[in-house]
């Protein structure tokens, strides 16, 4: 269980990764993936799932469709339900071990364009900032003195801990604390791969990518292969269809690919 200091998905608004796959209705996939995400342990018991309402939204489902599967979870024992406390996991089963955004104006400029589409320059008028003021004010507070000392060179057990959930829950990736390190930087992670010899070139980046990503790798001796950005291409040298958030390991003398990851997407 992360700790109570700990900024919980529960906290922020927890996003829920599901694939409405197989025969059936609607409401009949809907129930099939939640209970199979329980069953597998992405979900751990006590695990809060979002309103039925926004998680129709996110499944562009209608309302009534997951409002009635968790209903019928609730009623084969995968779910509790109770008024205030909104729709959990319940605590039947072991945890996996081992272990809003708010809108802002944009500031008046002088000059320059409207909507700059440049590379490496998002919308920071978008952070969320008082979300995070309150979840630093949060933490500050309640975190214990030891954890501003030095730590695990992986980074803090709790943080990791915490993307161990939201991994499983969110992507649909089953990992654990002790496989996942804290970079500060798409940049500083491509270090760590390739200037440290985790893996080698070639390496297929995409055409449009960052430029200093590629410096980058230049400096660590790795030859890029660019690869154009259509559905097409991608598809014809075997990418997924997961488009640029993710990355691909190789054995080190095989060849990688390297995706430039999505803003604000972990």
């Amino acid at each position: 269980m992360v700790k109570s200091w700990v900024n919980s998905a529960e906290r922020i608004g927890a996003d829920l990764h599901l694939e409405l796959t197989g025969p059936g209705g609607r409401r009949a996939a809907v129930i099939r993936a939640l209970r199979e995400a329980v069953r597998s342990g992405r979900l751990a018991p006590g695990t809060r799932l979002p309103p039925y309402r926004s998680l129709a939204a996110d499944l562009g489902v209608a309302r009534n469709t997951v409002a009635d599967a968790y209903a019928e979870l609730v009623a084969e024992g995968w779910l509790t339900a109770r008024q205030g406390s909104g729709t959990r996991v319940a605590e039947f089963a072991e945890p996996l071990r081992a272990t809003a955004r708010v809108p802002r104006k944009a500031p008046p400029r002088a000059r320059g364009p409207r909507h700059d589409l440049t590379q490496g320059t998002p919308d920071t008028s978008a952070f969320p900032r008082t979300a995070w003021l309150a979840s630093y004010r949060r933490a500050l507070q309640q975190a214990p003195n030891e954890v501003f000392g030095p730590g695990d060179p992986a980074g803090r057990v709790e943080l990791r801990e915490a993307l161990t959930e939201y991994l499983a829950r969110a992507r649909g990736v089953r990992t654990e604390p002790g496989r996942i390190v804290i970079c500060s930087g798409f940049a500083h992670a491509l270090r760590l791969l390739f200037g440290g010899g985790v893996l080698r070139g070639p390496l297929a980046v995409e055409a449009y990518g960052l430029g200093f990503h590629r410096e980058v790798l230049a400096a660590a001796g790795v030859r890029t292969v660019p690869l154009p950005s259509t559905n097409t291409a991608r598809g014809s040298t075997g990418w997924g269809a997961s488009g640029p958030c993710c990355s691909r390991r190789r054995t080190s003398s095989r060849p990688a690919g390297r995706c430039t990851p999505r803003a604000g997407r972990p």
